[in-house]
């Protein structure tokens, strides 16, 4: 897959996110959504990110099939039940529940199918904010440890006190230290500028050989994404 040419990944992924969100087939939903999943599992070689996409992604789902259920006028389920449940809005609940992951799985991998030097050479190329974006992007890279870091200390304090009212004051402080530890990390990247992104940014030996083949199919299986709402 990274064989291939960066410009072709990117268009395979932006046609199936094209398409992801012009759909209205649950049955291609549900085809992206599955191959999506395959495919973040064969790029990452594990299952953990699958699970994790998962259990974020029931936030969003469970509340909407929830409330669609609940509050959509329709033919009840279980009529002498205390609760009305309808059985159209457990079903428009259940297919945009279907869009709205499906579109994020793509999301997940279309960012999988670039690699992050790929990324920050494709921005450097955007005119006047290109610049300026990829520092942003460079720098959420450098901090995402440390991030993860403050949340996980912010998770064992609020453990260890188990007082929901210290809850505001425990964000403010990660919050000021998440500012703080940002300067640091814009000097030492300010430091670094911009021989440090500039190496990030050179294409590989695996690169210059891609396979013009798989490259071209890539392309054409993005292209005829795009061009799906008008061929259906």
């Amino acid at each position: 897959m990274y064989d291939c040419y960066p410009a072709s990944r990117l268009l395979l992924g932006s046609g199936l996110l094209f398409m992801a969100i012009f759909t209205q087939s649950m049955g291609i939903s549900l085809v992206l959504l599955i191959l999506s999943i395959v495919i973040i599992r064969i790029l990452d070689g594990h299952p953990l990110t699958i699970i994790r996409l998962l259990r974020l992604l029931r936030w969003f789902v469970v509340p909407i099939i929830v409330l669609h259920a609940l509050f959509t006028p329709g033919q009840l389920l279980w009529p002498d039940f205390f609760i009305a449940i309808s059985r159209e809005g457990l079903l428009h609940g259940g297919i945009l529940s279907l869009h709205l992951g499906t579109m994020f799985f793509i999301a997940m991998v279309m960012f999988r199918l670039l690699k992050r030097f790929e990324w920050i050479r494709y921005m450097l190329a955007i005119p006047y904010v290109g610049k300026r974006l990829a520092m942003y992007v460079w720098m959420l890279s450098c901090m995402k440890m440390g991030n993860m870091a403050l949340l996980g200390d912010l998770r064992l304090q609020f453990t260890l006190r188990k007082d929901i009212k210290k809850m505001p004051l425990l964000l403010m402080a990660a919050f000021r230290q998440s500012l703080a530890d940002a300067t640091d990390h814009a000097c030492a990247l300010w430091l670094r500028w911009p021989d440090h992104m500039m190496c990030q940014t050179h294409p590989s030996i695996q690169q210059r050989t891609a396979v013009m083949p798989a490259s071209l199919l890539l392309a054409g299986i993005g292209l005829l994404a795009f061009l799906y709402p008008w061929i259906i």
